[in-house]
């Protein structure tokens, strides 16, 4: 349980329980250790290669630079994550009829009721987690993320987006 501090009466700073970025990532390291643990020893899978499976899923079938730029991996993280989903047989690659270069990827059967399996275990525990929430806050949640996930796209399209912030907000 996080100690609640009080806030500091410096004008201008936020306590890093203010800080959006601090909490999401607190949240998100401690769900995904426990998901984490449970890919590695129940199903013998990576965190990247479970983020890959999902992605494949839910937007398959599709290339491996567009499954990488729906996760926040690197692009030799995707490309040894589908390897490594194709040596499991849980990815199938296929030429793309429309581009000979490009390989199209798919869940394989045994990839589908993988995924499935997990899947059942992270809802169950997504749910344990939002049990805290009424339904208008699960609902006010979702928005909100909604609304900060098309923000966070339009600030960080950039890489350099820092630099315009900074240069706003400084002296």
């Amino acid at each position: 349980m996080r100690k609640q501090r009080e806030v500091r009466p410096d004008a201008g700073r936020l306590s890093l329980d203010q800080r959006t970025s601090y909490r999401f990532s607190i949240i998100a390291r401690r769900q995904t250790r426990c998901l984490a643990e449970m890919h590695t020893a129940t199903f013998g899978l990576s965190v990247n290669s479970w983020k890959l499976l999902s992605v494949i899923e839910y937007f398959g079938p599709l290339s491996a630079s567009d499954a990488g730029a729906h996760t926040s991996l690197e692009p030799a993280k995707v490309t040894r994550g589908i390897d490594a989903l194709a040596e499991q047989g849980l990815v199938l690659r296929r030429e793309d009829p429309a581009d000979r270069r490009r390989t199209i990827l798919s869940l394989s059967a045994k990839g589908r009721r993988l995924h499935d399996k997990i899947e059942q275990v992270s809802r169950a525990l997504e749910q344990e987690l939002l049990s805290v929430l009424t339904p208008s806050e699960r609902t006010m949640l979702y928005r909100t993320l909604d609304k900060l996930e098309r923000q966070s796209l339009e600030i960080f399209a950039r890489s350099d987006a820092w630099r315009h912030i900074f240069r706003a907000h400084s002296g």
